[in-house]
């Protein structure tokens, strides 16, 4: 386990190269990402991981025991006992009246190096004139969420700024 200063370096160390330029509407944001990184899996060089973010407003203020369980979101079926927990969230919106889901993660691993992967990324974005997915570069793929926190939070930023 890593400790909060592993993590702060992470988040701090997190290149932001490339940020969505449309639809992005007050409170209302749909993000899909590409995150990239040195390796977790021997034989790759990089890791590769696509998502996207849905953040919305949280009007509902409600109890925490109103919340989503672990079985409620992955239900009882094939849950394996010995596994204590899972956590997956976004811990650094306090004060933001936001609610962060992710959706449609995909990883994979590549025998490319990361330049040259962020290389053929960009390239691909610009050929199909994306202009809503961002890319980041994360110093670590194994905590790769911690980057895409840093993502998020870096529109989330300039949205309550204005």
């Amino acid at each position: 386990m890593r400790d909060s200063a592993d993590f702060k370096d992470i988040y701090r160390r997190t290149d932001i190269v490339r940020r969505p330029t449309y639809g992005i509407v007050s409170g209302y944001h749909t993000l899909p990402y590409v995150c990239l990184g040195d390796a977790v899996e021997s034989g790759y060089e990089t890791t590769e991981v696509r998502g996207t973010i849905q953040v919305s407003p949280r009007f509902l203020i409600r109890p925490s025991y109103h919340d989503s369980s672990y079985e409620d979101i992955f239900g009882e079926e094939h849950v394996e006992q010995a596994l204590v927990g899972r956590v997956f969230g976004f811990l650094g919106f306090r004060g933001k009246p936001v609610e962060c889901k992710s959706d449609h993660i995909s990883v994979r691993h590549l025998t490319a190096s990361p330049q040259r992967v962020l290389a053929e990324v960009l390239d691909e974005l610009e050929r199909y004139e994306d202009i809503t997915t961002g890319v980041i570069v994360t110093p670590n793929s194994r905590y790769f969420p911690v980057s895409i926190e840093r993502f998020i939070a870096s529109i989330l930023d300039d949205e309550f700024r204005m």
